[in-house]
């Protein structure tokens, strides 16, 4: 007998109103596949987190080889467990090596330094012939790309217990085979598998033994063998199914003038479609992925660029932005439900009246009676099953929130309906629910629907016909007695002599490179030349040795508190104190760094400086952590103390700084300020280890995605505080170099570089939501920020030019960078 992998005794836990699982046990034998089955609110997804450490049961025990799972993802991952979600949680603003780097435990992550090499190496294990680039950023990969980037980070840890939450959602039917290839090759070398699914007959095919949960309880453990497939359904939602698929009508009943017409349709991905779908039709897009059938449906919901022609009605219509597509009764149910289907921040009742804002206004203004009426109808109609329309999306189970968003979109009454993926990550019940609607809905309104699936089974079931694609053309159709499953693979099969790569939105090569990271710094000294040799033929002095020997002195505070603003940016936080943090610490300064004074005096000056930065950014982190303000409330608030404590040190400027501090911070090699080096130096090293260590991955992980980071094993209180501190310590560096300037203690010296460090930041790439940035971008960016304000005076422009230039400025890049980066995203 096996040896126990992994045990789970009696676990029990609930959340406000639910019991997610009720003394649930589960035994899982080294080198064994089981198979977890049950509906959408069943507790396999709980289940599953508990046992990877994303969860405390509330009673009970996990242990993996015989040791107790007492802790976090942390300890988890060092017991050998892995785990591929449902959503795979990578981090998006990261690149594909940097996220492998980060989900495998810390016994086998390589050298930073070997860090893309490695990865390329974990890709190939999955796929010879991989087209992932290790230094693709995520949120620029496929749906089905982020699964394998999450497999293989389960992968390469070598587990000891590996979880696959719905792993084929997202794959084609050649990576479907593969992993199950990995699976069962996982198996012989001791791993136990954990094989979670909605598709049974997947369970079936490699899985030894099957445990079905029903209302967070275990319902029975049977070998494979012993059930059937109507066994297995009838355990699972408690009762028997009399059919899957709803009765279709006649052919005669279907013939009426066409509701949706397509001539030589053609776009990204596919050319020449021509098709007729009449009232009350349900049709069905099939093919090998990535062989057009998806993007023509994305480019009916006004989702991609288009031409030929397209009739509803009889009426030549255009469908080149979603906004058109829906005047004229287009409705689109998305098939990546977590990144286009929901927004998850909202209620349930918000995620129906934002589809609906015209039905559930009146006069512009939202109807509090007419959104009730609309929620009601919408969640009665398709069985919503959630606590309160109140409730938050994200914590309806798949199916629920899957019927809310189509619910939602049928409210606006289509006259034709373009479902991509029906079913996706929905359990067998609701599959039902959802198949039956869809038919009442097409027999009762005359809805024309197109439909796009990846299960041929379900295609056959629901749809009246379906046209199979093959390299962007449709090259079959199947309908009446024909119309089956095996028929449909085949036609695909036999169409195409290659799988395409899954198609990417986005955009071209110089979007993309605007949203990597080297383009700020690019750009910036693009600007910097341009505007040098304008201002330079306008006025010869501005090239003076003087005039650049004062810019990079003068720039030396704002690189400081650039990298400072960027540090806390990168965590999804902007400082507003760190203007006046300078002010009060040069004021804090002009007491202690006088002339005057003992040397042990000036001691104490230099370390209440450091001290009472880090106090400040203590304070900032424990307003936004412990007190759950939002970073600008918290940080506005110590601006105001900040400011207010200098103007009662100092009402008046005073206190001269000792002339041996001004000299040395003054030094200089040639035309070049030491101070300048120094924070040249810097960046390189800040910048290094922002790339190249733990601590850096950390900081733009949190920054990214804060959930996902956690599973990730970072901490996302440590990180700000980590973030909050540095950002201090350079405030502080900043406000040594602003003493040297400015002499004594002027409680105004800082004021502006508030705004000034944020221009920079976000000038030099720095993203305002957090994950982005680039300390050597911060510091490029501060350069030009002086340059503006020194070119100013040559240009004999009034000083209000200095706030319209970098205003400007800063709005073009924020804008740009912004876009970019949104436009290089795969949907």
């Amino acid at each position: 007998m096996a040896t126990t992998a992994l045990q789970v005794s009696a676990v029990t836990k609930t959340f406000p109103g639910v019991t997610a699982l009720d003394e649930v046990a589960l035994e899982v034998g080294a080198g064994e596949v089981h198979g977890v089955v049950g509906e959408n609110g069943a507790g396999k997804s709980t289940l599953m987190a508990v046992i990877s450490g994303a969860l405390v049961p509330d009673r009970g025990t996990v242990e993996v080889a015989g040791r107790a799972m007492d802790g976090g993802p942390d300890l988890a991952r060092a017991l050998g467990v892995a785990i591929v979600r449902q959503e795979p949680a990578l981090l998006p603003d990261l690149t594909v090596a940097e996220n492998l780097y980060l989900k495998v435990p810390p016994a086998h992550r390589p050298q930073p330094g070997a860090m893309s090499r490695w990865a390329e190496g974990c890709l190939r294990e999955w796929d010879q012939e991989t087209r992932i680039r290790p230094d693709a950023r995520v949120s620029q990969l496929v749906a089905e790309e982020r699964f394998i980037v999450e497999i293989s980070a389960a992968l390469s840890s070598r587990p000891k217990v590996l979880i696959l939450d719905e792993p084929t959602e997202h794959l084609g039917e050649r990576d479907v085979e593969r992993l199950f290839g990995k699976v069962r090759a996982l198996a012989r070398q001791g791993c136990a598998v954990i094989y979670i699914s909605h598709r049974i007959r997947e369970v079936r095919a490699v899985a030894g033994v099957i445990t079905v949960l029903r209302d967070g309880r275990v319902r029975g453990t049977y070998p494979v063998g012993a059930l059937s497939e109507s066994d297995i359904v009838a355990l699972i939602i408690g009762r028997t199914l009399d059919a899957t698929f709803p009765a279709k009508p006649a052919p005669a009943a279907l013939q009426a003038p066409p509701r949706l017409e397509l001539a030589d349709f053609r776009g990204a991905g596919f050319q020449g479609v021509n098709l007729r779908v009449g009232p009350g039709e349900v049709v069905g897009l099939a093919g090998i992925e990535g062989n057009g059938q998806r993007e023509t449906l994305r480019a009916l919901a006004g989702l991609g660029g288009s031409r030929g022609e397209v009739r509803v009605d009889g009426t030549a219509v255009r469908v080149h932005r979603p906004q058109s597509a829906r005047k004229h009764g287009f409705a689109f149910l998305p098939g990546d439900r977590h990144r286009e289907g929901v927004l998850g921040e909202l209620s349930v009742a918000e995620n129906i009246v934002f589809r609906n804002l015209g039905s559930a206004s009146r006069w512009g203004v939202v109807s509090a009676r007419r959104s009730r009426e609309l929620v009601a109808a919408t969640l009665d109609g398709l069985a919503v099953k959630a606590a309160s329309a109140s409730a938050p999306i994200a914590s309806l189970s798949g199916g629920n929130q899957q019927k809310a968003v189509l619910g939602s979109i049928l409210a606006t009454d289509p006259r034709v309906l373009l479902i991509d993926e029906p079913t996706q990550g929905v359990d067998v019940g609701s599959k039902v629910e959802i198949y039956s609607y869809l038919r009442r809905l097409a027999a009762g309104t005359g809805t024309a629907i197109l439909v796009v699936s990846s299960d041929a089974l379900e295609l056959a079931g629901l749809c009246d016909r379906v046209l199979v694609f093959s390299r962007g053309a449709v090259v079959a159709e199947v309908s009446g007695p024909e119309l089956t499953e095996e028929t449909i693979t085949a036609a695909a099969l036999t169409a195409s002599t290659g799988r395409r790569q899954a198609a990417r939105g986005g955009a071209g090569r110089l979007l993309s490179w605007l949203a990597g990271d080297s383009a700020p710094a690019i750009l910036i000294a693009a600007a910097m030349v341009a505007l040098g040799v304008y201002v330079a033929t306008r006025n010869p002095m501005y090239l003076s040795t003087f005039n650049i020997s004062s810019l990079l002195a003068l720039v030396v505070p704002l690189m400081f508190v650039a990298m400072a603003q960027t540090t806390v940016m990168m965590v999804g936080a902007i400082d507003l104190s760190v203007g006046p943090l300078m002010g009060f610490l040069v004021v804090v300064g002009s007491f202690f760094l006088t002339a005057e004074d003992a040397q042990g005096r000036q001691a104490l000056g230099w370390i209440l400086i450091v001290v009472v930065a880090i106090a400040v950014s203590a304070l900032n982190w424990a307003l936004v952590d412990a007190l759950k303000l939002p970073p600008l409330v918290a940080t506005l608030a110590t601006f105001f103390a900040l400011q207010s404590g200098s103007l009662l040190l100092r009402p008046q400027p005073g206190g001269v700084i000792d002339t041996r501090i001004v000299t040395g911070l003054g030094a200089q090699i040639g035309v070049v300020p030491v101070a300048f080096l120094v924070a040249v130096a810097g960046a390189v090293a800040l910048q290094f280890a922002l790339r190249r260590s733990w601590a850096g991955l950390a900081l733009r992980a949190v920054g990214s995605d804060e959930r996902r980071a956690g599973l990730a094993g970072a901490r996302a209180a440590a990180v700000r505080l980590a973030a909050f501190a540095g950002c201090g310590l350079l405030t502080a560096a900043a406000a040594v170099c602003l003493i040297a300037q400015v002499g004594s203690g002027d409680p105004a010296a800082g004021t502006t570089y508030t705004l000034t460090s944020i221009s920079a930041a976000a000038i030099g790439g720095a993203s305002i939501f957090g994950g982005r940035g680039s300390f050597l971008g911060a510091v490029l960016g501060a350069l030009l920020v002086q340059q503006i304000l020194g070119a100013i005076p040559f240009l004999s422009l009034s000083t209000a030019w200095e706030s319209y230039l970098v205003g400007a400025l800063t709005l073009v890049a924020v804008a740009t960078f912004s876009k970019s980066r949104q436009m290089s995203e795969v949907a």
